[in-house]
């Protein structure tokens, strides 16, 4: 079996791309990182990498520790964080898992008001949020479709509608309903372009028979509010998400044309005492706030 050392070297040539660069990310000698290379290779008696000049790049055999390490690194570097806090008495922070919907700028000055757990922000692509919150790299994380499965319990927050996200100016930002036509006029800006079960693309663009055919992804709400904002393009979004930036006067929020459901949002976490503590607190803050101008 091999040392943590060398998944912890296979993680950093994968990030840096030289052996140069990955030894000196993870402060030992280029020889040094060289010759973990080659045992590596040797015990195993397959080839991890393709070389190509100084760079080097993983085979399959490669990309299979990778994912290990990927797996195992981040959860024993939480162990030793946790046993270091629990030496000085300390509570663990838990970590709050941040997907593409990172408008949460009303909860954060409240994090802390019902307990006194610290809590990391943790930020997730879009891919991400289901797996990080099954391998236990989040303890919380709010989302839209939970995982089905034992140990991941959840609350349900709100159901939002939809919305189109517009700049000020934009011909439709006094529209009564805005139909799918505006969205395949110029940028549509969206966190994912894969079209989703029970949102927009089956229950607006589908039923107009319309695509958006200029796309652009962005897995920041923040980011794609403050584009919309300087008149780069339009979007379309949960209602709570836009609703601070639409109040400020930065982009106008108009309801689309068609009967589309409204999207329930939960905070899904780890079914453990001290996390559903903090869990119950955080998500009736999250309700108060975010219901209050209903």
């Amino acid at each position: 079996m091999l040392d943590i050392k060398y998944y912890v070297l296979i993680d950093a040539i994968a990030t840096h791309g030289t052996v140069h660069d990955a030894a000196a990310a993870i402060g030992i000698t280029q020889p040094a990182a060289t010759h973990r290379i080659r045992e590596m290779e040797r015990r195993l008696g397959v080839a991890l990498f393709h070389r190509e000049g100084r760079r080097l790049t993983l085979s399959a055999s490669g990309e299979r520790l990778l994912d290990t390490a990927h797996a195992v690194l981040p959860q024993l570097r939480r162990a030793e964080l946790e046993a270091w806090q629990l030496a000085r008495r300390a509570e663990p922070a838990l970590r709050l898992g941040i997907g593409p919907y990172d408008t949460f700028s009303r909860a954060i000055p409240h994090l802390y008001d019902q307990h006194e757990h610290d809590i990391d922000l943790v930020r997730l692509p879009m891919a991400d949020m289901t797996t990080a919150l099954l391998a236990n790299r989040v303890d919380m994380i709010c989302m839209i479709e939970v995982p089905s499965q034992r140990g991941i319990a959840h609350q349900l927050l709100f159901e939002e509608p939809l919305v189109a996200v517009l700049p000020p100016g934009h011909p439709y930002a006094q529209s009564d309903a805005v139909p799918a036509e505006v969205f395949d006029q110029g940028r549509h800006f969206t966190y994912s372009i894969t079209p989703e079960s029970g949102h927009e693309f089956e229950h607006f663009f589908q039923p107009a028979g319309v695509y958006p055919s200029h796309m652009v992804q962005i897995e920041s709400v923040t980011l794609i509010l403050e584009l919309v904002a300087a008149g780069k393009g339009v979007s379309i979004l949960s209602r709570w998400a836009a609703r601070d930036a639409h109040q400020a006067g930065h982009v106008v929020m108009r309801p689309l044309a068609g009967d589309l459901p409204r999207i329930p949002w939960y905070l899904a976490y780890t079914q453990m005492p001290h996390i559903a503590a903090v869990a119950d607190s955080l998500a009736e803050t999250l309700r108060h706030l975010y219901r209050a101008d209903e």
